[in-house]
């Protein structure tokens, strides 16, 4: 048997209403004790640890992650990708299947987990395709997939425009009980579009997407949701029209729940008047109107929680003109840093942000994870909220180092991430 009591923590977890000093207690990598109290001197530990203040909290869950192994080993390999997350506080993350070949049968997954597990880190977790190839038009097989340990199923950055087919994925998913994870975008209305449509694209002379292409999809989609009961997810929602349909539909009583990422709750369209590519993002950058709608929701619980939307992309699919450059970024080295700007600038309070990143995705995928609850397993981090540092893409964990955020000050270092109470990132 080997024991850890961690003390002198800032002890935060929204699933047990904890936010104060105290201490944690790991027992063969359960969490056995955990409390705002002075721990009893009983019992024998192997590690005794100060945390000296330092926040400790349940381990991050990205929800919303672009793996680029297998199929693009150069961009981002399986083994860089979890050594960014675990740097980042991430103790789980789900993978999208936009892979080469396309993650859309059971075998793909076991690959893919099965590689993850002999590397060691983070808790990979994998969404299923929702159709086959991501073509949107023949569903994959989701039951096999979910028999394989699929958490969700999504078609990645393409929403699903056929009608009757989305009926029949929400019905399937339904009857599987996984979420069915949508990215809400009317291709007919954004086809060629490279940013968001308004005065700053004409000023640009840039080709707008519209932000009614978002909403447009999810109240198609609330309407078949009424009618198969299936659990939906908005992905990185990112308009105050989006924001204010799953609102109603919450209140309907709707099984519906959404994240987002930090660029959207940071920035707006005006970063695109550089013309740097970096800030070229799917969905785009939306207005500051959508972007003040988006802090909004997360303050109020409407958006549940903040993934990190990392996908690694080609230098060069960059290094173009603003139109034809590849949408995208990294994310996972700077989540919880971002995250924390929200906090610091009073918009949401500091328990709020760890059950945006923690308890709420985990919740949302039926996964382990967000709680630091006796009997569950001791997934956790150390972090240090008012560390100031820049952000320089160079100094990634991942290798995929191009961001909106370049020389961006943040506040917020993760010390230490624990998986099943063993480090699997050390600061120092």
């Amino acid at each position: 048997m080997t024991a850890t009591r961690l003390f002198n923590a800032h002890i935060i977890d929204p699933s047990q209403s904890l936010n104060g000093i105290g201490y944690l207690d790991v027992v063969d990598g359960v969490v056995n004790a955990i409390g705002l109290d002075t721990p009893s001197k009983s019992g024998k530990f192997e590690q005794l640890i100060d945390c000296q203040k330092s926040c400790l909290s349940p381990g991050i869950v990205d929800m919303r992650v672009q793996p680029a192994d297998p199929g693009a080993e150069h961009l981002e390999s399986l083994s860089t990708l979890l050594a960014a997350a675990a740097g980042g506080g991430i103790t789980a993350l789900a993978c999208l299947p936009d892979t080469r070949p396309v993650i859309d049968e059971a075998s793909a997954i076991d690959s893919l987990c099965l590689r993850a597990s002999r590397i060691g880190g983070p808790r990979l977790h994998a969404y299923g395709a929702a159709t086959k190839g991501l073509d949107g038009h023949e569903m994959a097989e989701l039951g096999l997939m979910a028999e394989a340990g699929a958490v969700g199923f999504t078609n990645c950055a393409t929403s699903i425009n056929d009608s009757l087919i989305m009926r029949r994925l929400l019905a399937y998913s339904n009857m599987l009980d996984k979420p069915f994870i949508q990215h809400c975008e009317d291709h007919a209305l954004t086809k060629d579009a490279e940013m968001n449509e308004g005065e700053t694209s004409t000023r640009l002379g840039l080709l707008g997407s519209p932000s009614e292409a978002e909403v447009i999809i999810i109240d198609r989609d609330l309407h078949l949701l009424r009618r198969t009961e299936a659990r939906y997810h908005v992905a990185h929602i990112s308009t105050r029209a989006g924001i204010e349909a799953v609102r109603q539909a919450k209140a309907e009583g709707l099984a519906v729940t959404a994240d987002t990422a930090p660029p959207y709750f940071l920035l707006n369209e005006l970063a695109v008047s550089t013309y740097n590519t970096a800030f070229k993002l799917s969905p785009p950058l939306r207005s500051e109107d959508d972007r003040q709608a988006v802090i909004e929701g997360l303050a109020d619980g409407t958006i549940d929680a903040i993934a990190s939307d990392h996908m690694p992309v080609d230098r060069d699919a960059k290094m173009q003109p603003f139109g034809p450059a590849q949408p995208g970024a990294s994310g996972l080295d700077t989540l919880l840093a971002l995250s924390l700007t929200l906090v610091h600038q009073g918009h949401i309070s500091m328990a709020r942000m760890i059950e945006a990143l923690s308890l709420a995705p985990a919740s949302i995928l039926d996964i382990r994870g967000g709680t630091l609850s006796p009997g569950c397993s001791a997934d956790f981090i150390l972090f240090r909220p008012d560390s100031g540092w820049i952000v320089k893409s160079a100094n990634f964990i991942s290798n995929s180092r191009i961001t909106p955020f370049e020389l961006h000050p943040v506040q917020g270092i993760v010390d230490a991430t624990y998986v099943d109470g063993t480090a699997i990132f050390l600061r120092d």
